[in-house]
């Protein structure tokens, strides 16, 4: 089904809710079991809705779970509360596989003359149990009976006095689907109220069924399968647009309503609160399209780790955003004159149905790939190719610039092979990550002797075009390219005389500045760190007072930069400086080059809290600065600055820094025997399902900038902000798990492992902060991209 026509039917469908729906009936029926509304049920039924997902032999349009999950999505956005999921699309399923059998049966659900509900659960908090107590006895044929029901089923949703229950029973033949009569002899339906509608319990007392089973054995187990897996990401859908309504109505309230003279969006507190609701939205959105698509890939529907995945989140965030935006509205969202508890009583609904997050957690790690407790990648491992020449060469004879061609003109896979051929050949296995060090970065002089090596090969600047040295890469292949690189466990490097100057100089800088510095950069003459944090503007750059002062053809900088990453191991910097006054302090700034050789400069490393001196202050005294080293205009420093921070967050959202942390957390909980303790299990599942949500957002962006052609948007803010926070819990729950061992400054030996759970606790402290403060990552989504008025 395209996305063209999935957007035809999201548009339509959004359409009649807002013009048709007066969610106001959903007011004043707290406690009141709910029924649906037989109008509202035709339409929808006009519309072609309940026969969106049966096949279209049996008039349906046979359109799948895509574009039924999306419906959904706008189902849950306005508030609409007829049972769509438990009344048509997972009967639909079922009639659906029972084919012809039930021909009359799917007439009547497409026509909405017919109210079909699904039942199966017959206890609390079962998530895929196929095995049944309630009983099919059937007779032989030719009777007016074909046989008899006993049992009981739970929680079933959608059932209508005149309505059909489509029941699973154990046989002795296995699992049978019967249709059963909901006013049929014997049987007595209990309702309780949910927030849309309401749960019945069923009980059949030799209730006599007229019909021989729809669906029996494996086949039939085989549609209950598919009926649940598709329920749960329609659920994940609808929950997932309740959370985004609850946003969007919460962003309108908080812009338009005003407190102390101002507009309550104004309070950072409030705009972050959204912007983290909104963050949450978005992972919601990636998890349940990703699940839609893996179901319409596989044929074991069951065994689908994402869908689980994906209606655990979507229940955990539109709880969260029903809570969130009930506070945000004050007192008024705690009436029902505001309709915004609307919001979090439907996600509690279906937060709840067909599976709690802890529940469908452990299903999802269950039946997700993953290493066995204990196992340990070896990123070492697998080299083939060419030995390293310790001079800083490769063996390799057509390893130099001229013959590594375009190599963007290569398939991605034949890119991707290329790449990991050269890394496991040519990367020393000593620098590589592994537990002790998941977070190491080359320094100094391994650093300069890596990128030369990368260089020499063909294989450094991937974003740089062709004509100044680089590879000239699409943005798809610079993404295979960080990915490989990670891969293989390349310890990062800071280079940002590639990533950061390099680029600014293409686009800004003149022609004798990219004649001069580009080449220098690339063959690592040239070391560059970057001076823009002071001592009194860490991520608020427009307050920086370091001065630079005209005096005939040079500056004169006078001032003090702080917290510069390896400015000891770094031969220039390049930097903000204030060289004039204006009433907007973003304006007066300037981009210099400076030779950190230049009398007048001191360089003070400073000791970070995991004993490393990867910070400095950086002191300027009278220093004189070649006019020429001035990058774009005079006080238009501030452009540059910015024009390469969206690249910058992309690559530091990174998932692969968790993904070594979370092999660790793998490795510390066996060794401790915690992979037995139901509480540590659950957390460790909650982190590994994070970060499959992550992974799918991270995704989704960067596929639609490489798509779209286009410079990344603030929308990259969410990708620094949640990976960094995601990398804090997984580092502080491998010291938890540790237990005594966390206390540990240093190596320590844990099991056969020797590790520093002192070090990679601390390291990952400063993520939240450097590339922006993650607060302020919350003030560009807040008004960037949910678009609140400061």
């Amino acid at each position: 089904m395209s996305d063209d026509i999935i957007e035809i039917l999201r548009e339509s469908a959004s359409d009649y809710l807002q013009a048709k729906v007066d969610i106001n009936e959903q007011k004043g029926h707290v406690g009141l079991p709910r029924v649906r509304n037989r109008q509202q049920w035709q339409e929808i039924a006009e519309l072609g809705w309940l026969g969106l997902a049966l096949p279209e032999s049996q008039g349906g349009s046979g359109m799948g779970i895509k574009a039924a999950a999306s419906l959904c999505e706008i189902i849950g956005r306005r508030l609409f509360a007829e049972p769509y999921i438990a009344g048509a699309l997972m009967p639909s399923v079922i009639l659906g596989a029972a084919g012809d059998v039930a021909a009359d049966s799917a007439e009547g659900l497409v026509s909405g003359a017919v109210h079909f509900a699904l039942a199966w659960q017959e206890q609390v908090s079962e998530a895929d149990n196929l095995t049944y107590g309630t009983r099919f006895e059937a007779f032989p044929e030719g009777g007016q009976v074909a046989g008899m029901l006993h049992g009981r089923k739970r929680f079933v949703c959608a059932v209508e006095d005149d309505g059909v229950l489509l029941v699973a029973a154990t046989t002795p033949e296995g699992t049978a689907i019967v249709a059963v009569n909901a006013n049929a002899d014997g049987i007595t339906v209990q309702r309780v109220a949910t927030a849309q509608g309401h749960y019945a319990e069923v009980t059949f007392k030799n209730t006599p069924v007229r019909d021989y089973p729809l669906l029996q054995g494996a086949v039939a187990d085989a549609a209950l399968e598919k009926a649940l897996a598709w329920g749960r990401v329609a659920a994940a859908a609808q929950l997932a647009g309740l959370a985004r309504g609850a946003l969007e109505t919460t962003c309108d309230y908080v812009g338009q309503r005003r407190q102390f003279d101002r507009a309550l969006s104004s309070f950072q507190s409030v705009a972050h609160r959204c912007a983290d609701m909104r963050i949450n939205v978005e992972l919601a959105d990636a998890a349940w399209s990703a699940a839609a698509l893996e179901l319409d890939l596989t044929e074991r529907p069951a065994a689908c780790a994402s869908v689980y995945a994906a209606k655990a989140r979507a229940g955990e965030v539109a709880t969260m955003a029903g809570r969130t935006a009930v506070q945000l509205h004050g007192a008024m969202g705690f009436t029902e004159e505001c309709d915004i508890g609307l919001f979090l009583r439907a996600a509690m609904q279906y937060n709840s149905w067909l599976g709690v997050p802890t529940g469908l957690l452990r299903q999802f790690m269950a039946h997700t790939i993953q290493p066995e407790f204990g196992a340990v990648t070896d990123n070492s491992s697998g080299a083939s190719g060419g030995e390293m020449d310790r001079t800083g060469q490769t063996t390799e004879t057509e390893s130099n610039r001229e013959l590594a061609g375009n190599r963007d003109a290569l398939t991605d896979e034949q890119f991707r092979q290329e790449l990991r051929t050269f890394l496991a050949a040519n990367f020393p296995a000593e620098w590589r990550q592994n537990f002790h060090r998941p977070f190491r970065r080359l320094r100094g002089e391994q650093q300069v002797h890596w990128l030369r090596i990368l260089n020499d090969s063909g294989w450094r600047a991937p974003a740089w075009p062709r004509e100044y040295g680089g590879m000239g890469l699409s943005f798809r292949k610079q993404l295979i390219y960080h990915e490989e690189l990670e891969h293989a466990g390349v310890a990062r490097v800071i280079d940002l005389g590639e990533s950061q100057l390099g680029p600014t100089l293409i686009l800004l800088g003149s022609d004798e500045q990219r004649a001069h510095y580009l080449p220098k950069i690339l063959n690592c003459e040239h070391v560059w760190c970057q001076g823009y944090s002071e001592p009194n503007a860490g991520s608020d750059l427009a307050s920086l007072r370091t001065s630079a002062v005209l005096d005939g053809d040079e500056f004169v900088v006078n001032g003090q930069k702080i917290w510069t990453t390896h400015a000891n191991d770094s031969t220039h910097i390049f930097t903000l400086v204030r060289t004039g006054k204006y009433e907007k302090k973003q304006q007066g700034i300037s981009f210099l080059l400076i030779d950190l050789q230049t009398p007048g400069i001191t360089v003070r490393p400073i000791l970070n809290l995991a004993g490393e001196d990867e910070f400095c202050e950086v002191f300027f005294d009278n220093v004189r600065v070649p006019r020429e080293n001035l990058v774009g205009e005079l006080d238009q420093g501030w452009k540059v600055a910015k024009s390469l921070l969206g690249y910058e967050r992309i690559w530091i959202g990174s998932p692969a820094l968790i993904t070594k942390a979370l092999e660790l957390s793998s490795q510390l909980l066996a060794m401790r025997e915690l992979d037995i303790d139901c509480g540590a299990r659950d957390r460790f599942a909650k982190l590994c399902a994070d970060l499959h949500d992550y992974r799918l957002l991270y995704a989704r962006i960067c596929d639609d900038i490489a798509d779209s052609g286009r410079e990344p948007g603030p929308e990259v803010s969410m990708l620094k902000l949640y990976a960094s926070e995601l990398l804090q819990r997984v580092t502080e729950f491998n010291v938890e798990a540790a237990a005594e061992w966390g206390g540990v400054v240093g190596d320590t030996r844990i099991g056969d492992t020797l590790i520093d759970l002192h070090w990679q606790l601390m390291m990952s402290r400063p993520v939240t902060i450097f590339a922006g403060a993650n607060e302020v990552q919350r003030d560009i989504i807040a008004k960037a991209v949910l678009k609140l008025p400061a």
